[in-house]
């Protein structure tokens, strides 16, 4: 019978120590190689779920609730991140994301709406006139004492 890979036993080691070809050195190899892949596994994991978190993250800012990735527990599957936003807008009341795109109808009674608006079309064409440009332009519209006067008691 044969001492296949245990040549020089008497010391009580197993494997063989001195040549690179025996047991002992495809176990190392072995381990090396399987710290190796371990590791490359790892890193294909973290990037993989990088990729879906960016991925649902798009998702989630493409419906206007980029916030709601925090609290989502579902699949990471668009369709049914999407269905799960719907379905909490309308648990709390929200507005579909296209109503909320229009715009809200005005505060102002019809009355005030018109003047607003004149206002607003005045001070695109031009700028109004100042306190010191309306008391120039009745100083110089006066055409007696008294106007004069009284163009000097409107300057405050």
């Amino acid at each position: 019978m044969t001492n296949w890979g245990f040549e020089n036993n008497e010391s009580g080691e197993l494997g063989n120590t001195n040549e690179g070809n025996g047991p002992k050195a495809l176990r190392d190899a072995y381990e090396a190689m399987k710290k190796q892949n371990e590791e490359l596994t790892s890193k294909l994991t973290s990037f993989l779920e990088e990729q879906t978190r960016s991925k649902m993250a798009t998702v989630f800012e493409s419906l206007g609730v980029p916030g709601a990735q925090a609290v989502y527990q579902g699949d990471a599957d668009p369709e049914k991140a999407k269905a799960w936003v719907e379905s909490m807008r309308s648990v709390f009341g929200g507005q579909p994301q296209a109503a909320a795109e229009q715009p809200a109808p005005p505060a102002l009674p019809p009355s005030m709406q018109s003047q607003f608006e004149r206002l607003t079309q005045a001070g695109n064409e031009g700028t109004p006139m100042g306190n010191v440009e309306a008391a120039q332009g009745a100083i110089n519209d006066a055409s007696d004492t008294q106007a004069l006067i009284n163009a000097f008691k409107n300057m405050h």
